[in-house]
């Protein structure tokens, strides 16, 4: 696991609020995190599955949430006073110890210890909740290419994929980038003789093909790529689809005469740090699982389809002691209090009577 996703949906019961949002990142490190917060009465306008995969969430919850801060006043101050309370809550308890439970729970499959460090962020908004929480352990791998079939869809609907079919590309190998969302930068940042690494999602031509496999022995198994890929930027072409959307077509010097193509969406995050790709692969460097399943990836991404997620949900609603008798429970702590003389009362009076 290279990363956690965490999604939550919480109604607080004491102040009739409702809010949805995420935690991303990875152990030991500063998680990103976002959310929008609204009266109950407007629950609806933040209505996002919990099941959609990172991609889809991330865009469905950014178009939301601009359009309910734009639509709905009141949800300007909730949601920056969670915020706060958020950013609060992580720098008490520390930035690298939050993550790190997290990234734990996540990793383990651990729903129960996930809730009970969601709830106890949640006290600090609200005392009486409803939490769902959907979460997914994560390979760089698997981003990659859950990042590449969603572009796939824009591009196919912008009517750029015609550009691959250009006599100076046609051919050629098509690659895309490894993605990297948090240490990554856009293709924006990236200077032409700068290093970028990649997986070959097609050969291209037969000759290519071939010759792919002759000059990099090691980067194939059965015909199928089963290691990253380091090449040299060499090109960068800015084109704009037909609704507008800005993608580059990029060619990529693989090294031994062979040139690569690949379209890349101006949004995605790459990975372009040579440290951050040795941690990753290089010292994995004889670990064929490893290997597989970027083969792997690298195969399905060319099927269209998916790989299949074991994404675990777990919904519970829990009203603590603790929180039911706080001191800032008001009305619930008084009907608690009436609750309990019931009960001493109806002790009292049966001992009375049988004792």
């Amino acid at each position: 696991m290279d990363y956690y996703f965490i999604k939550v949906r919480v109604r607080s019961k004491a102040t009739a609020e409702d809010l949805i949002g995420y935690f991303f990142g990875k152990a030991g490190t500063e998680p990103e995190f976002d959310f929008i917060v609204v009266p109950a009465r407007y629950v609806n306008a933040i209505k996002i599955p919990l099941d959609l995969e990172y991609k889809d969430f991330m865009e469905r919850f950014k178009k939301t949430k601009n359009k309910v801060l734009n639509e709905i006043p009141e949800a300007v101050e909730l949601t920056d006073d969670f915020l706060n309370t958020v950013r609060i809550y992580i720098r008490r308890k520390g930035k690298e110890v939050f993550s790190t439970e997290l990234a734990t729970a996540v990793e383990h499959g651990d729903g129960d210890l996930l809730h009970m460090t969601m709830e106890e962020l949640m006290k600090n908004w609200s005392n009486r909740i409803e939490m769902t929480i959907s979460f997914k352990p994560m390979t760089m791998e698997e981003l990659s290419m859950e990042n590449f079939l969603s572009q796939m869809e824009d591009v196919s609907e912008e009517n750029l994929l015609e550009v691959l079919t250009r006599p100076d590309v046609k051919d050629i190998p098509e690659i895309f980038p490894i993605i990297d969302p948090i240490y990554g930068k856009s293709i924006t940042e990236f200077d032409i003789g700068d290093t970028i690494f990649f997986v070959v999602l097609n050969p291209g031509s037969e000759q290519y093909k071939k010759k792919l496999e002759t000059a990099f022995p090691s980067n194939f198994r059965d015909g199928e790529t089963v290691q990253p890929f380091i090449g040299t930027l060499i090109s960068k072409e800015l084109i704009v689809g037909k609704r507008g959307g800005r993608y580059f077509l990029i060619k990529v010097d693989m090294g031994k005469g062979i040139i690569g193509k690949g379209i890349v969406s101006r949004s995605l995050k790459i990975m372009g740090d040579m440290e951050r790709y040795t941690e990753k692969y290089a010292a994995s460097s004889s670990d064929d699982e490893l290997f597989e399943k970027v083969g792997e990836a690298a195969k399905e991404v060319l099927k269209k389809t998916p790989s299949a997620t074991n994404v675990k949900t777990i919904k519970k609603t829990k009203v603590t002691t603790s929180t039911v008798y706080s001191k800032n429970t008001g009305v619930d702590f008084f009907v608690a209090f009436l609750a309990t003389l019931l009960v001493v009362g109806l002790i009292l009076i049966i001992s009375y009577y049988f004792l």
